[in-house]
C-alpha cells in the first residue's frame, strides 16, 4: 500500500475513532435528559432528514470524482460553482417538499406521543434549513475528498461532530426534553461549524473565491454520473433506515432507541474499510480498469484480514459494553439484536470495495439498478420478520439485505469474494464468536476467558495467513522498541 494511501487511512481512521469519543460520552447523557422515547424520535428526525439527502442528486460524488481527475484550476472553479448552485436550487425544492409533507408523515407513519409530535411538528422550518445546507455540504466535501485534502475534512469533520453532539445535548439541559428547541440547535450547529468553515476551505483549495454562474455542460455532466448515484443514494437510505421507519410504525420509538442504540456502536466496525475506500476513491478515478481492479482485490484482502479479529472483538463486547454504558435494563431488550447488526456490519463493510470500484471506473448505473433489485424483497423479509419477531426482526431484515447487496454487487464488480479462502475462514471466526456471544453471562468467568482467547487466536491466524501483515507488525514493533531503548540509554 502506498505511503499517501497509508496516510490517508490514518486520517480517515482518526476523523472517525475521534467522534466515537464524543458519542460514548454524550449518549447516555441524552438517554437521561431526553428519555428512551424522545431518543428513538429523535432518532427517526435525523433519519428521515438524511433521506432527503438524496436531493443532492449525486453531485457531491460527481463532483469529487472529477475533481480527482482535473488539473486545471479555471475548470474545477467551474465545477464548484456549477454545483454549488445546482445543489442549493435542489436543496431549496427538497426544504419545500419537507416543509409541507413532514406534519403528515411524522403524524401518519410513527408512532409518538402528542407532545413529542408537536415538537418535532414546531421544528419543521428548521428541518427544511437543513436540506439545502446537506446538499451544497456535499460539494464542499467534495472538494476536499477529491484533492487528497483529507487531514483537513477529517479536522472539520471531528470539530463538527463535537459541537452536534454538545451543543443540543446543553440545550436539552437548559431547557429540558424539548425537541423543537434541541432540532434548531442541531440544525444551526451544522450550518455554522460544519457546511461554512468547510466551504471557506473548499474555495481556498481551488483558489475559487468569485462565484461563477453554472456551466451547463458541466451540469449534464455532473448530472450524468449524479444520476445513477442518486438512484443508489435513494435506495441506500431506504434499506439503512426502513428497518427504524418500520419499527418506529409497527413497535414504537422505544424499540427504535434498543435498536439504534447497538447499532451506533456495531456501526464502528466499519470504520476501517470506510477509511480505506475513502482513500482508495480519488487513486480508482483516475487510474486505469486494471490497475483499480487489482488495488481494489488487494486492498480487499488486507481488510478481510484486519478486521476480522476487530469485528470478533465487537461482537463478544457488545452486550458487555452495552451494560456498562447505558445500563443493563436497556442492554438486556438492545443485546440480542446488537448481535445480529455486528455481524451484518462486517459483511457491509467489505460491500465497499464492489460499490466504490463501481463508483470510480464511472459505472454507478450497476450498482443502482442491482439495489432496485433488492428492494422488494428487502421490504418482504424485513415487515413479515418485525411483524413476527419484533425488534429482532429488524435485524433479520438488516442481515438479509446486505447479504444480498453482497451478493449482487461483488457479481455486479467481477470481484471473485467467494472463490477467496481467506473470505471462508474469515466467516467462520465470526460464526464462532457469534456462537459464543449468545451463550453470554455476565457473571461467568469463563465466558470472560474464552472470549478473551478467540480474539488472541483470531490474531494469531491473521499472523500466519498473511507475511505482509505479520512483518509489518515486526517492524513497527521493533521501531517502537529502539526508541524506547535510546531513551532509556539517555
Amino acid at each position: 500500500m502506498a505511503a499517501s494511501l497509508k496516510l490517508n487511512t490514518l486520517y480517515n481512521l482518526m476523523g472517525s475513532l475521534l467522534p466515537i469519543v464524543v458519542s460514548l460520552v454524550t449518549v447516555p447523557l441524552y438517554l437521561r435528559l431526553i428519555g428512551v422515547d424522545g431518543y428513538g424520535v429523535l432518532a427517526i428526525v435525523w433519519l428521515f432528514l438524511g433521506y432527503f439527502g438524496v436531493f443532492d442528486l449525486g453531485l457531491g460524488m460527481a463532483s469529487a470524482n472529477q475533481f480527482s481527475k482535473l488539473s486545471n484550476h479555471k475548470e474545477m472553479a467551474s465545477v464548484f460553482w456549477t454545483g454549488v448552485w445546482t445543489n442549493l436550487v435542489l436543496g431549496i425544492i427538497g426544504a419545500g417538499v419537507l416543509f409541507f409533507l413532514g406534519d403528515y408523515l411524522f403524524e401518519h407513519l410513527f408512532k409518538m406521543s402528542n407532545e413529542m409530535h408537536a415538537s418535532v411538528v414546531g421544528a419543521l422550518p428548521w428541518l427544511a434549513l437543513a436540506v439545502p445546507v446537506i446538499t451544497v455540504s456535499g460539494i464542499f466535501s467534495g472538494v476536499i475528498d477529491g484533492r487528497q485534502k483529507f487531514l483537513m475534512l477529517n479536522a472539520l469533520g471531528v470539530a463538527s461532530t463535537f459541537f452536534l453532539q454538545v451543543l443540543p445535548l446543553l440545550t436539552a439541559y437548559l431547557h429540558g426534553p424539548n425537541l423543537t428547541w434541541i432540532i434548531a440547535v442541531t440544525v444551526l450547529s451544522r450550518l455554522l461549524f460544519g457546511a461554512l468553515p468547510m466551504g471557506v476551505v473548499a474555495i481556498r483549495i481551488l483558489g475559487a473565491a468569485k462565484p461563477e454562474l453554472p456551466q451547463w455542460h458541466w451540469v449534464k455532466k455532473l448530472l450524468g454520473y449524479g444520476g445513477w448515484t442518486t438512484i443508489s443514494s435513494m435506495v441506500v437510505p431506504i434499506t439503512g433506515a426502513m428497518d427504524k421507519f418500520m419499527l418506529g410504525s409497527m413497535v414504537g420509538p422505544a424499540a427504535v432507541t434498543f435498536f439504534a442504540l447497538p447499532e451506533r456502536l456495531a456501526r464502528q466496525g466499519a470504520i476501517v474499510p470506510g477509511a480505506v475506500t475513502r482513500a482508495l476513491f480519488p487513486k480508482l478515478s483516475a487510474g486505469n480498469e486494471y490497475d483499480a481492479r487489482e488495488i481494489t482485490l488487494h486492498s480487499l484482502d488486507l481488510l478481510l484480514l484486519i478486521q476480522t479479529p476487530l469485528i470478533c472483538a465487537l461482537i463478544l463486547v457488545l452486550q458487555p459494553f452495552l451494560g456498562i454504558w447505558v445500563g443493563w435494563s436497556v442492554a438486556e431488550k438492545a443485546g440480542p439484536v446488537g448481535l445480529i447488526i455486528a455481524a451484518t456490519i462486517w459483511i457491509v463493510g467489505l460491500n465497499y470495495f464492489p460499490s466504490m470500484l463501481l463508483q470510480a471506473r464511472g459505472r454507478p448505473d450497476i450498482a443502482a439498478k442491482l439495489r432496485i433489485l433488492e428492494l422488494l424483497p428487502y421490504f418482504l423479509v424485513l415487515w413479515t420478520a418485525i411483524h413476527y419477531l419484533g425488534l429482532i426482526g429488524g435485524g433479520i431484515g438488516l442481515l438479509f439485505v446486505s447479504v444480498l447487496d453482497m451478493i449482487f454487487l461483488f457479481f455486479g464488480a467481477g470481484l471473485p469474494v467467494f472463490m477467496n479462502k481467506i473470505f471462508w475462514q474469515s466467516v467462520a471466526w465470526i460464526f464462532i464468536a457469534e456462537f459464543l456471544a449468545w451463550s453470554f453471562y455476565k457473571a461467568e468467568m469463563a465466558w470472560y476467558f474464552f472470549s478473551t482467547l478467540l480474539i488472541i487466536l483470531s490474531i494469531i491466524w491473521v499472523g500466519y495467513v498473511s507475511p505482509e501483515l505479520r512483518n509489518t507488525v515486526f517492524i513497527w514493533v521493533g521501531k517502537v522498541a529502539g526508541n524506547k531503548f535510546k531513551e532509556v540509554q539517555k
